[in-house]
């Protein structure tokens, strides 16, 4: 009496239990399962006595448990795994099954599962890093538009500075930076109108990026001013691609409401050798003072610092 009250209370614990719980025999046939089990399968505990796994479930469920079920009775080890069970309805639940044999003194051998069903919390999971998928987009698309200037679809000042950081104050590199400036300017601007100034601007960002090997490094740092950094071994070979840059401008057509409208650029030319620790604003303070040069002796022209 005493013992059938233990297997009742036993019985009656297991069943409330959130979890489902399961208990198979040798030939992988149900001996037990508890109410929850029921409620997941939409099954009864009757209608499971006896069956095997291929009776109750779809042929891809039934390979899933039976493998970890067959590992578990004929090692004796702990299984845990997460699975993908089906419900009646064909609905997915994703569960965490640990598995145990239980051998008892008449030598009898069993294996017992405990379900945690986590379908709840993998969707969370899910829907998280879509979150965080979406945020690291937003954030990829607010650091583009925080480097880029919008008009000409350059890099703008503040990503030159950051290059530069790697790049103008690397002493291991040597590099050329071209201070570039539209010639007269504000004369297209006061007799073509503003709308023919933007265009000017971008027709020059256009065809500057077709003549450079990474377009990127093109960076506007406002109004009509831009800067090209270059990989160059010497000072000439700098000055020679400064120079095709601005030929290249000098013979561009540009039109602008069925007008060509010609124009010219001055370029100050700094060239940092390798071994030569430099400061980015201090290579631009030189490169604008070659630029006013170059303006001074007539525009459209380079001017290389000493």
């Amino acid at each position: 009496m005493q013992a059938y009250s233990s297997l009742a209370l036993a019985t009656e614990v297991l069943d409330i239990l959130p979890n489902p719980v399961l208990v198979k025999n040798e030939q992988l046939e149900y001996v037990w399962v508890n109410a929850a089990f029921e409620k997941l399968f939409n099954v009864s505990r009757d209608g499971v006595i006896g069956k095997l796994d291929a009776q109750l479930f779809p042929d891809r469920q039934v390979s899933q448990c039976n493998g970890g079920d067959l590992r578990v009775l004929k090692d004796g080890e702990v299984d845990e795994a997460v699975e993908t069970v089906f419900e009646t309805s064909g609905a997915e639940r994703e569960t965490i099954t640990r598995k145990s044999r239980l051998e008892l003194d008449t030598g009898e051998i069993y294996l017992v599962g405990v379900m945690h069903d986590i379908t709840d919390i993998t969707h969370a999971n899910a829907a998280l890093k879509a979150s965080e998928s979406k945020l690291q987009e937003q954030a990829q698309k607010l650091s583009v538009l925080a480097t880029t200037d919008m008009l000409t679809e350059c890099r703008n000042r503040r990503a030159l500075m950051e290059v530069a950081e790697q790049t103008v104050e690397n002493q291991f590199s040597s590099v050329a930076l071209l201070l570039m400036d539209l010639d007269k300017f504000k004369h297209i601007n006061d007799r073509f109108g503003h709308d023919a100034g933007d265009a000017a601007l971008q027709h020059f960002s256009t065809e500057i990026k077709s003549q450079l090997r990474s377009p990127e490094n093109l960076f506007r740092l406002g109004g009509e001013e831009f800067v090209v950094l270059l990989d160059a071994d010497s000072a000439d070979e700098a000055l020679a691609k400064a120079d095709e840059l601005r030929a290249h401008i000098e013979n561009s057509a540009f039109f602008h409401d069925m007008q060509h409208i010609p124009f010219t650029i001055s370029v100050g030319l700094v060239f940092k050798k390798k071994g030569v620790r430099s400061n980015t604003n201090d290579i631009l303070s030189k490169a604008d003072e070659c630029l006013y040069q170059a303006k001074n002796e007539g525009r459209n022209r380079v001017k290389l610092a000493a």
